[in-house]
């Protein structure tokens, strides 16, 4: 089984984690690929909420990034 990130979802995610907001407020049904993305998304912008290193993968870098 293959599973492909959803970009909106990830982002949405990441969003929601950089903010602080709770990881159980995901928008989406339990065992989607959006939940999934979602929650990816989540760890990687709380992990840059608090001051971690964190990744966008593959996903194209948004403005403020440090990638940037």
């Amino acid at each position: 089984m293959k599973l492909t990130m959803d970009l909106k979802a990830w982002e949405e995610g990441f969003k929601a984690g950089e903010a602080g907001r709770l990881m159980s407020r995901c928008p989406y049904l339990a065992a989607t690929t959006e939940a999934w993305s979602y929650h990816g998304g989540w760890i990687e912008g709380d992990a840059k909420r608090q001051g971690y290193s964190y990744s966008r993968g593959t996903l194209p870098a948004a403005r403020g990034d440090a990638s940037d």
